[in-house]
C-alpha cells in the first residue's frame, strides 16, 4: 500500500508541478468574429489561427472564434475559408490576462471560384465537429471525437468508449450502457451492423479496434425511425478514420508497456507454433486433416492409432514476460485529378502483450461456509495484427463514394494452472487449462452520399460484407487429485481424474476443438427530401435497412480414459507427460470422441426493415422529429439432441413508434424530450441448444433450447422516455443534464438451472423497469481566471460525466431466486468519469488525470441457493504526459490505473442487497497490476496539395 501512494505522490507532484509552471506563464486571448464583407453574416467554418504557431481554431455557427492559452506576444493572424480570400492580420498584441478583440470582413474570392471547382470532405474528428453533431442530432446522443481520444493515451475502442456518459466496460472488451447488460446494445461500424466474433453472447468486441484508427465514437440513447429498433441502452456508432483534405501525412506510433506483477516475472505459455507471433497460430493446433470420428464403427486399435496422431501439447513452458509493445503506421493522401479529389489511407497496427494474474476463487455452500479455496495462476499472451484500407473519392458535384476496408487478426494465448485446497488449507486438487483462441474479422463496404434538387434532395447509401471467425483448436484440460504423502514430510501424491474405460470426460481429461463462422451481409439505404409547408421547410425521410446473418459453429470433444489392462501408474504422470502418443494403447490410456449432436449448430438471421420519418420545425425554436419504423426478422437455429433433429424458425413483425421534440431557446441552450419503442431480440447463443463449461466458474451454460426446446424466447419490447437539457457555453464546451426511464416487458434474463451442478440458462422475466439521471461536462476552467483574475488555469480543461440509475425486474415463476424483485442483472447504480486535461500556451507539453468508478453491479443473478455474484466498485485512475518536441516528433508517458485496486466478486450470502467487500464472501478477486507506458510518435507535416484548375 505504502509503495501505491508513494507512486500516486510522485505523479501527482510532476503533474501538479507542471501545472504550476504554466501559471507562472503569462497568457491571454484572442476573440472575435469573421463576417462576409457584402451580407454581414457570420461566416461559419472559417479557420483563424497565428501564423508560425499550432495555435487555431473554426468560426461557429455566428462567426465567433476564440482562441484560447495565447502566450503574451505580437503575432499574425490568418483569416481563411472557402471561396473568401485569406487575409492576414498584422501586429495583433496578446496582453497577460486579458482578451483582445479581433473582427475582420472577408471579402469573396468570385476570380477562385471562377477558376476551381472546390471539393473536399468536412472534417468530422474534432471536438467542435462532435460536439456540433450532437448539437444538432434529433435524439439523445453522447460522443468521444479522435481529437479527445489522443489526449487520454487509449489503445482501442473499449477503452474510448468507456469515456461516455453512461457507459461502462466489462471483460475489458463489451459494453454497458445505463447500465443495461451488454445484450440490450447495438453497435454499428460505420453505419452498418458490426460484425461479431463470440459464441456464447450477444456483443461487439471493442478490443479489436485500435483508437487511432477511430474518427468518432456516438452513442444513440433513444430510438428514432432511420436507427434499427434491435436496442434499449444504446446504439454505438463507431466511424473509421477518413482521408485528410487535400493534404500528405505519415504518422508511425511506438511505445512500451511495464505491468507490475507480469513484465520480466514468470510466465507460462504451452508449446508455440509457427504463425504464434501474428495471431495465426491457430491453424497449426488443429485436429490433422481427416481425422475421423472416434467412434464404435472402428476397432479400439484403429482409435489408437488416430489418437496418437494428435501431438502432445500438454506440457508447460516457464518463461519471463517481454514488455508489451504496441505499433501502428498510417498514410493519408488526396490529390486532386480535374474536377475528382481522391483520398486513401493506408494503416497497419500491431499490439503483443502479456498478462499474469494470480486469481483467488473461493467456493461456498449453501449458508456461506467456505467448501474450498483456489490459487490460479493465469498467464495470457494477446497479439493483435490489423490493417485498414480506405478510398474516397469526392465529385466535382460535391457526391462522395467510399470504399471502406477493416482486417483484424486477434489471438489469445492463455495458461491457467489451479491449485484447490479444503478449508483448513490441506491440498485436495490441481487443474490446468491451456487454450489458444484466434479470431479474424474483416468488414468491407462500399456507401456513397449525393444530393439532387440544389441540395434539397439528398441519398446515401452503404452495402456492406461482415466476416468473423473465431478457432479454438485444442483446449486442453486436466485435473488431479491431490492425496496425503505416505510419508510424513513428503510431497502429496497427484493422481489424474479419468472416469472408467470408454468413458468421456472433457472436463478433466480432455480436448476440446470449436470453431465459428459468422457472415453478414447489409444494405443501408436512406432518402431524405425538403418540402416547403408555408414559411417551414419539412423534411421528409424515408430508408431501409437489409441484414441477412449466417452462423455456423461446430465442436468436437474428446476425453481421455484409462482402459481396463491400463497401467495404474501412468495416472500418477505429470501433465506434460501424461497423455504422450506412447501411453495410449490397450495398457495405457484410450482417446473417446463425445458424439453429441449439441456440439453443434446452424443459425441464419434475416431482417427487414423501413421507416418513415418527418422532421417538422414547429417554430423558429420547436422542432418536432417523429415516424415509424417497421421490422420483420425470421430468427433460424438447426440442430440435434439425443439424436433427434430439433430445428426453430421464428418470425416476428413490430411497428416500432417514435416522436423526439427538441426546443432551442437560443444558439447556446436547448431542451429535449422523446419517447420511442425498441426491442431486443434473442441472441443465437442463447437460444441455441448448446451448453458448455465454464472452467473459470466452475459452471455450466445452456442454451435455452436445450432444456426447453419447444419454447423459444420471446422478443422483448421496451418503451423509453428521455429529457435533456443542454447548454454549449462556447466552441468545444458542453454541459447536459437529462433524466430517463424505461419499461421492460419480456426481458431476456440469464437465470439459475436447479441441477446437481451449477448451471445457468437464459427465460423471460415478465417485466422490468430502469429509470436515472445523467450529467455530462466538457469545460474550461479560463471562467475561473476571469473570477480571480488569474491567467494560469485557462490552460486546463475539464470533462465530467455521471449517471446514477435504478432498475428493478419482476420475476416470473421460471425462476428460483430467493427475491422475486432485484436489480437488473449486469446494472451500475452509478457511473462515474472525470478528467483534467492541461496544456501549455505554445501546446509542447500536456498533462493529463483521468479518473473512473462504477457501481456494483450482478454479474450471475442468484437462486435459492446460490446468492447473486456481484462485482464490486473498483476506482481507477490513469494519468499520461506528452511532450511535442518538434513538429515532427512526439514523446508520451502514461501510468494506467494507478490504484491498482481489486477485481473483486462478491456472493450476498446476507440477501441484504447492500453489497460490502468487509462483508460479503469473495468468490474470486485479483490486481490487474499497474501499467507504465513510453512512447513516441513521429509524423511528417501536413503537406497541403494545390487544386488543379479546370482546362
Amino acid at each position: 500500500m505504502q509503495d501505491t501512494i508513494t507512486k500516486i505522490t510522485l505523479v501527482f507532484l510532476l503533474f501538479f508541478g507542471a501545472l504550476s509552471s504554466a501559471v507562472a506563464q503569462g497568457t491571454g486571448s484572442i476573440k472575435g468574429t469573421i463576417t462576409d464583407a457584402q451580407t454581414q453574416e457570420g461566416i461559419i467554418g472559417g479557420t483563424v489561427h497565428l501564423d508560425n504557431t499550432g495555435i487555431g481554431g473554426p468560426t461557429d455557427v455566428d462567426g465567433r472564434f476564440s482562441l484560447e492559452k495565447v502566450p503574451v506576444g505580437e503575432y499574425t493572424l490568418i483569416v481563411s475559408s472557402v471561396s473568401y480570400k485569406t487575409a492576414s492580420i498584422q501586429k495583433v498584441a496578446v496582453k497577460a490576462g486579458q482578451a483582445t478583440t479581433v473582427n475582420y470582413k472577408l471579402e469573396s474570392d468570385q476570380q477562385q471560384l471562377n477558376e476551381v471547382v472546390v471539393t473536399g470532405v468536412r472534417r468530422t474528428n474534432t471536438e467542435v465537429s462532435v460536439i456540433s453533431e450532437i448539437k444538432q442530432a434529433n435524439v439523445v446522443v453522447s460522443g468521444v471525437s479522435s481529437e479527445q481520444i489522443v489526449k487520454t493515451q487509449d489503445r482501442d475502442a473499449a477503452e474510448v468508449v468507456r469515456r461516455i456518459p453512461g457507459v461502462t466496460i466489462v471483460d475489458n472488451r463489451f459494453i454497458q450502457i445505463r447500465g443495461l447488460s451488454d445484450r440490450y446494445n447495438a453497435v454499428w461500424l460505420n453505419d452498418v451492423a458490426a460484425p461479431s466474433s463470440e459464441t456464447d453472447r450477444k456483443s461487439f468486441s471493442f478490443d479489436i479496434v485500435p483508437s487511432s484508427l477511430l474518427d468518432r465514437v456516438l452513442v444513440f440513447k433513444d430510438p428514432s425511425p432511420e436507427l434499427p429498433g434491435d436496442f434499449a441502452g444504446g446504439l454505438v456508432k463507431v466511424y473509421l478514420r477518413k482521408p485528410a483534405q487535400n493534404e500528405r501525412l505519415f504518422t508511425a506510433n511506438y511505445s512500451s508497456g511495464y505491468r507490475n506483477g507480469t513484465t520480466g516475472k514468470d510466465f507460462f505459455t504451452d508449446k508455440t507454433q509457427a504463425g504464434d507471433a501474428f495471431g495465426f497460430g491457430a491453424v497449426k493446433r488443429q485436429l490433422p486433416g481427416g481425422f475421423p470420428e472416434l467412434s464404435t464403427a472402428y476397432q479400439q486399435y484403429e482409435r489408437d492409432f488416430y489418437a496418437k496422431q494428435i501431438e502432445n501439447t500438454f506440457p508447460i513452458y516457464k518463461l519471463k514476460a517481454m514488455p508489451d509493445i504496441r505499433f501502428n503506421a498510417a498514410y493519408m493522401d488526396q490529390i486532386n485529378v480535374k474536377d475528382l479529389a481522391i483520398g486513401s489511407i493506408t494503416s497497419v497496427n500491431y499490439t503483443n502483450t502479456f498478462t499474469s494474474f494470480n486469481i483467488n476463487r473461493n467456493l461456498y455452500d449453501g449458508v456461506g461456509q467456505r467448501t474450498d479455496q483456489i490459487k490460479d495462476e493465469q498467464s495470457s499472451n494477446n497479439v493483435r495484427l490489423g490493417a485498414i484500407q480506405n478510398f474516397n473519392m469526392v465529385l466535382g458535384n460535391g457526391d462522395r463514394l467510399e470504399f471502406r476496408n477493416l482486417f483484424n487478426q486477434q489471438s489469445r494465448n492463455q495458461v491457467t494452472t489451479r491449485r484447490s485446497y479444503d478449508d483448513d488449507g490441506r491440498p485436495t486438487r490441481n487443474s490446468y487449462q491451456l487454450g489458444y483462441q484466434g479470431r479474424t474479422t474483416y468488414t468491407g463496404q462500399l456507401a456513397g452520399q449525393h444530393s439532387f434538387n440544389e441540395d434539397k434532395t439528398s441519398f446515401d447509401w452503404v452495402a456492406g460484407y461482415g466476416y468473423s471467425n473465431r478457432n479454438e483448436p485444442d483446449l486442453r484440460r486436466a485435473s488431479y487429485q491431490s492425496l496425503p504423502a505416505v510419508n510424513e514430510g513428503g510431497k502429496p501424491t497427484e493422481t489424474i481424474l479419468t472416469p472408467g474405460t470408454g468413458q468421456v470426460d472433457v472436463n478433466n481429461a480432455g480436448r476440446l476443438y470449436q470453431k465459428l463462422t459468422e457472415r453478414n451481409y447489409t444494405i443501408n439505404a436512406n432518402l431524405k427530401h425538403q418540402v416547403q409547408v408555408g414559411e417551414r421547410a419539412v423534411e421528409i425521410g424515408a430508408g431501409t435497412y437489409l441484414e441477412y446473418r449466417k452462423r455456423d459453429f461446430h465442436a468436437r470433444a474428446f476425453g481421455y480414459s484409462l482402459n481396463a489392462n491400463g497401467l495404474q501408474g501412468l495416472r500418477n504422470e505429470a501433465v506434460g507427460n501424461i497423455f504422450d502418443p506412447q501411453n495410449i494403447g490397450s495398457d495405457g490410456f484410450r482417446l473417446t470422441e463425445d458424439l453429441n449432436s449439441t456440439y453443434r449448430y446452424n443459425a441464419s438471421n434475416e431482417l427487414e426493415a423501413g421507416y418513415l420519418s418527418f422532421n417538422i420545425p414547429l417554430t423558429e425554436k420547436l422542432k418536432l422529429v417523429t415516424g415509424a419504423r417497421y421490422e420483420r426478422n425470421v430468427q433460424s437455429i438447426s440442430t440435434g439432441i439425443n439424436g433427434q433433429p430439433v430445428q426453430q424458425d421464428v418470425t416476428t413483425n413490430f411497428v416500432l413508434p417514435s416522436a423526439n421534440f427538441s426546443y432551442n431557446f437560443n444558439e447556446k441552450n436547448l431542451v429535449r424530450a422523446s419517447y420511442g419503442r425498441s426491442l431486443n431480440r434473442p441472441e443465437f447463443r442463447e437460444a441455441a441448444p448448446f451448453f458448455y463449461y465454464d472452467f473459470d466458474f466452475n459452471v455450466l451454460n445452456y442454451g435455452s433450447l436445450y432444456l426447453n426446446p419447444e419454447t423459444p424466447l420471446k422478443v422483448a419490447t421496451i418503451d423509453n422516455l428521455d429529457v435533456r437539457y443542454e447548454l454549449y457555453p462556447s466552441s468545444g464546451e458542453l454541459i447536459h443534464i437529462g433524466a430517463f426511464y424505461k419499461k421492460f416487458t419480456n426481458p431476456i434474463e440469464n437465470t439459475v438451472v436447479l441441477t446437481t451442478n451449477l448451471a445457468y440458462t437464459f427465460a423471460n422475466a415478465p417485466s422490468a423497469y430502469a429509470y436515472g439521471v445523467e450529467l455530462d461536462l466538457k469545460k474550461s476552467l479560463s471562467f475561473l481566471d476571469d473570477a480571480f483574475g488569474t491567467t494560469g488555469l485557462r490552460n486546463i480543461s475539464a470533462v465530467f460525466n455521471a449517471s446514477l440509475i435504478k432498475s428493478q425486474v419482476q420475476l416470473g415463476d421460471k425462476f428460483v431466486a430467493w427475491d422475486n424483485k432485484r436489480a437488473l442483472q449486469g446494472q451500475s447504480p452509478y457511473v462515474f468519469n472525470g478528467g483534467l486535461y492541461y496544456n501549455t500556451p505554445s501546446n509542447s507539453w500536456q498533462v493529463t488525470a483521468l479518473y473512473n468508478v462504477f457501481g456494483p453491479r450482478i454479474l450471475f443473478a442468484g437462486s435459492v441457493d446460490y446468492p447473486d455474484v456481484v462485482e464490486m466498485p473498483r476506482h481507477t485512475v490513469d494519468l499520461s504526459l506528452t511532450k511535442t518536441v518538434s513538429p515532427r516528433l512526439t514523446l508520451n508517458a502514461g501510468i494506467q490505473d494507478v490504484l491498482n485496486q481489486k477485481v473483486n466478486l462478491v456472493q450476498d450470502f446476507n440477501r441484504d442487497k447492500k453489497y460490502e467487500s468487509k462483508v460479503d464472501p469473495s468468490l474470486s478477486n485479483y490486481r490487474r497490476g499497474t501499467y507504465y507506458t513510453v512512447g513516441m510518435r513521429f509524423n511528417l507535416e501536413p503537406r497541403a496539395r494545390q487544386l488543379t484548375p479546370l482546362p
